[in-house]
């Protein structure tokens, strides 16, 4: 059957087709409106903010201070000068003989604290050499896109459930299908028996089959109906709609791929998962994390700028203002080794993601070979599955016809109506299990083609 050993299954493609299909839309519209989708693109945009805000550390910062005081009490310094004074006046005013200078200058009493004061300026604050501003930036960097890997990971997950759960309504719309066209059949038959057994050509068992065949029918029927209304609800569920919304169901278009060529699809599971791309820029924010740890062990420098007015009274003039200039260093050489043990805590974290990486990479191969193992046995049970039903709806063509020609008995015409509508079942269940297992396929290697706005390619 196989050409070469060649392996080669239908999968649905992921990329949007020339005329967009219903389920396409489907998915354009739960990318858009799913509750878990949109609280990923807040934390993503939360993400974008915190970037932002480490940006701004680099530059200076510029704010206008005033303060008013009025004081009193407090401190004071006593400054003699009458005491000092009013004994040379008066030897003065002995040797000229005339009282040309005072006598009774008092003592001073100066307090600390003006009665009032005003002080008015503008600062400018500039960081000159900040290694943790430099290293905190990359670290929100690095942070940003992990929390876009993450988003695209869920909205990857959620193409998956989008389609799993459309298939699992499409087939339970077909399988009912199938099973309205047995319940018609069975009905009938059971008709026919009771005319026969009133023209007494038949005995009551032949009633009383088709009577448990109808039964079976109409059990198998309220289960479909069952579960058709869970897959609608799940459906609408994903998409952010009414529960009862109404799906338009309509085959897909599908591809041709060689799931022999197993290293292509590694490769593109290993380089395409966004788990993987989350841990790398996880272990990228933890090198730089060590590098801001290590940032302590260097000085920092900021310059200072103030200009404005001061004085007990508000004025603005030229003999009010002043202006101060300062470059300040900090250098931290000794907490209590504090330093050390962050250095030592950022680097067993990065230990840690190594291994979890190296983990999920191999768990990633372990699940797409699970996957393409699936979907070898999928595919072959479809095969089955049709050749199943292509024997059966023969066979029931065969007995019908002798049937009608008085040649076997109506429990053989039930019984190849029943294996008839059973193969039906079973031919829809692994169709449209198989394109489950694809999308499955699709989810493990990326396959699908994700478009974001603030995608760079």
């Amino acid at each position: 059957m196989y050409k070469s050993g060649a392996l080669i299954l239908l999968l649905l493609l992921s990329e949007v087709v020339a005329q967009t299909t219903p389920l396409e839309s489907y998915i354009m519209e739960g990318l858009k409106n799913n509750l878990t989708m949109k609280q990923k693109e807040f934390s993503f945009s939360k993400s974008v903010s915190a970037l932002s805000e480490a940006r701004g550390l680099f530059f200076p910062s510029l704010s206008i201070n005033a303060r008013y005081t009025r004081a009193g009490g407090g401190r004071t310094i006593d400054v003699p000068i009458g005491d000092m004074v009013n004994p040379i006046y008066n030897g003065l005013n002995y040797i000229i003989g005339q009282p040309v200078y005072p006598t009774d200058i008092p003592n001073e009493t100066i307090p600390f604290l003006r009665e009032t004061e005003h002080e008015t300026k503008i600062s400018l604050i500039q960081p000159v050499f900040k290694p943790e501003i430099y290293f905190n930036y990359k670290i929100k960097s690095d942070l940003k896109s992990l929390q876009k890997a993450e988003r695209n990971a869920y909205a990857r997950e959620l193409v998956k459930e989008i389609k799993t759960s459309y298939y699992n309504y499409a087939k339970t719309i077909k399988v009912l299908e199938i099973i309205n066209d047995a319940e018609k059949l069975v009905e009938e038959n059971l008709r026919v028996s009771k005319i026969l057994f009133q023209n007494e050509k038949v005995t009551m068992e032949v009633i009383y089959r088709a009577e448990s065949e109808l039964a079976e029918i109409i059990e198998s029927k309220a289960e479909a109906l069952k579960n058709r209304d869970i897959a609608k609800s799940y459906f609408n569920f994903l998409l952010n709609r009414p529960f009862d919304a109404e799906i338009i169901v309509k085959e897909e278009a599908s591809s041709a791929i060689d799931i022999e060529k197993e290293d292509f699809l590694f490769e593109r599971a290993i380089n395409g998962r966004e788990e993987l791309q989350q841990l790398s820029f996880a272990l990228d924010a933890s090198e730089n994390l060590i590098k801001l740890s290590k940032s302590a062990y260097l000085p920092g420098a900021v310059l200072a700028v103030d200009y404005g007015y001061q004085g007990e009274e508000y004025s603005f003039t030229k003999d009010d203002d002043y202006w101060m200039a300062s470059i300040v260093m900090q250098w931290n050489l000794f907490n209590g080794m504090q330093d050390n043990a962050r250095v030592e805590q950022a680097e067993l974290d990065k230990k840690e993601l190594n291994a979890k990486y190296r983990e999920l990479e191999r768990s990633i191969l372990l699940q797409t070979r699970n996957i393409l193992e699936n979907l070898r046995v999928n595919m072959e049970k479809q095969v089955a599955a049709g050749k199943r039903k292509k024997s059966a709806a023969e066979s029931y063509r065969i007995i019908l016809k002798k049937y009608e020609n008085d040649l076997v008995s109506q429990i053989e015409l039930i019984d190849a109506q029943t294996r008839l509508t059973e193969a039906s079942v079973s031919e829809v269940i692994s169709k449209y299990d198989f394109l489950i297992s694809c999308a499955g396929l699709e989810r493990a290697t990326a396959g699908y083609n994700l478009i974001f706005a603030d995608q760079e390619n």
